[in-house]
């Protein structure tokens, strides 16, 4: 059992996923299915040693074992083929069309998994959203259709990168967003899991007259001046969720430990676990990393724990094209609703 904090191992790149033609990838939101399984979808991935050498493709999947206190080693490719990893739907790169499709975050819900992602136009620009499934944990994809797709300007642009979990309490299936640009805030959307193929089905939580509900104008959560990326919303336990990713306006990943999605995201302590830094002062042993983005939850995390938390951490050198991989990074976050309970004593 790991519980190393920092950085574990990479979990992309050469003598690691190079077999499957994942050499350079990045992001990798990821699910255990209910035979065990861990499922991960990357981002722009390259068979190449650097960023846009060899085959181009996006999302692609990997499958195998571990989490955050195990290692992971991935055992084959998503999509039909186990020896290579090859693009989950087909479509032509092409910036007079779809330049790419970016993966936002998986759900899993019994054996059907869920795929959200981002169809751009260009880097920055986002066409639509929309959402594919796997009936077989990840060898075949289907879109759920028109009625699945979600414009570009839904809620001003706040609904474009999706992080999701259901909640078997309630029975709702809770989706923060934010802005695809990093220069948003994070909003709120709940759906029943009957209807995640029905963008009509969504509403969104919002703030009217000075009162919060649902089925209202979508209003950020997060308190203003914070301005989001790459997001992770999981639950750990009854009434415990974590919620973050990477906060732009800090360069750090971010998170909050919460009683629900919308519970008051203006009080609950954020946590900055890893920061971002410049390429000489990188420690990640002390979790520094230079040009670090993504930082999704792995499954099997624990609060209070002491490297309890597994991140899969993304790390980009613009200038060179390498690195351009996912690490697996142990964190230590507090379950800081109990800790202030403690002290109200």
């Amino acid at each position: 059992m790991l519980l190393t904090i920092g950085k574990v191992a990479d979990i992309t790149g050469p003598g690691i996923t190079d077999r499957w033609g994942v050499t350079c990838a990045d992001l990798g939101p990821c699910v255990q299915t209910a035979d065990g399984s861990l499922v991960a979808v990357f981002g722009d991935t390259f068979s190449g040693t650097r960023v846009g050498h060899g085959d181009w493709r996006s999302p692609v999947a990997l499958i195998g074992r571990g989490g955050a206190r195990d290692p992971i080693v991935w055992e084959r490719a998503g999509g039909p083929d186990p020896d290579y990893a090859r693009q989950l739907l087909p479509y032509v790169h092409d910036d007079r069309g779809i330049s790419t499709v970016i993966p936002s975050d998986l759900l899993c819900i019994g054996d059907v998994l869920y795929l959200h992602v981002i169809v751009n136009r260009g880097l920055g620009t986002v066409l639509r959203t929309e959402i594919w499934r796997s009936e077989d944990g990840g060898l075949h994809w289907r879109p759920l259709g028109d009625d699945a797709r979600f414009p570009a300007g839904l809620h001003h642009g706040h609904a474009q990168c999706w992080s999701w979990d259901l909640d078997p309490d309630t029975g709702w299936v809770y989706v923060v967003a934010t802005g695809f640009q990093r220069d948003k805030g994070i909003i709120a959307m709940r759906v029943r899991p009957a209807d995640i193929g029905d963008r009509s089905r969504y509403s969104a939580w919002g703030v009217t007259a000075g009162r919060w509900g649902w089925g209202r104008r979508a209003t950020p959560v997060t308190p203003p001046g914070e301005r989001w990326g790459e997001l992770t919303l999981r639950r750990l336990a009854p009434r415990t969720w974590v919620l973050g990713g990477f906060l732009a306006s800090r360069y750090a990943l971010g998170y909050r430990v919460i009683e629900s999605p919308v519970a008051d995201l203006h009080t609950a302590p954020l946590q900055l676990p890893v920061r971002g830094c410049g390429w000489h002062a990188e420690d990640h042993a002390g979790n520094r990393i230079a040009q670090l983005y993504g930082g999704y939850l792995l499954p099997g995390s624990r609060l209070d724990i002491p490297g309890g938390v597994g991140l899969a951490v993304s790390q980009w050198h613009t200038d060179a094209g390498w690195p351009y991989r996912v690490m697996h990074v142990n964190v230590t976050l507090q379950d800081t609703r109990a800790h202030e309970e403690r002290r109200n004593l």
